[in-house]
């Protein structure tokens, strides 16, 4: 027997998924929003970009992956599937490390405003994603 709210993240339809990617690019929408009228209000106006910045690189991502693993879809060899898979994975948090790290070294607050912007993205996602394993669940 099997933890019910796992076994719902494996049935999550199409329709539900693509809810809750619309629900979290509308919070990274309002979170860059918030964060380039807040930013300048507390004195770091770069920060603003650099949480666009970072909401930017998440929403890139979670696209990256989409298109990776729809990619990966019609092999039927699991093992040959992970190894591309895993491949494009390592490219993908090279490509964020490398930019927030620069914006980091470059623009210090910029920088953080980007690590800030990472964290609000996953963490939109992954409450969005709760939402719709919850949706789905059935009183038992």
């Amino acid at each position: 027997m099997g933890v019910p709210m796992l076994e719902e993240f494996g049935d999550l339809d199409a329709l539900r998924l693509g809810r809750a990617l619309r629900r979290t690019r509308i919070t990274a929408v309002a979170f860059a929003v918030v964060g380039f009228v807040v930013a300048p209000l507390v004195g770091y106006p770069v920060a603003g970009l650099g949480i666009a910045v970072g909401l930017l690189l998440g929403a890139l991502n979670t696209h990256w992956v989409d298109t990776s693993v729809a990619r990966l879809k019609h092999l039927s060899d699991g093992r040959a599937a992970r190894r591309p898979l895993a491949a494009r994975t390592l490219g993908r948090l090279g490509i964020t490390t490398a930019v927030v790290l620069a914006l980091l070294v470059l623009v210090t607050p910029m920088g953080f405003g980007a690590l800030l912007g990472l964290v609000l993205y996953q963490a939109a996602f992954l409450s969005s994603m709760i939402a719709a394993v919850f949706r789905g669940v059935s009183p038992r």
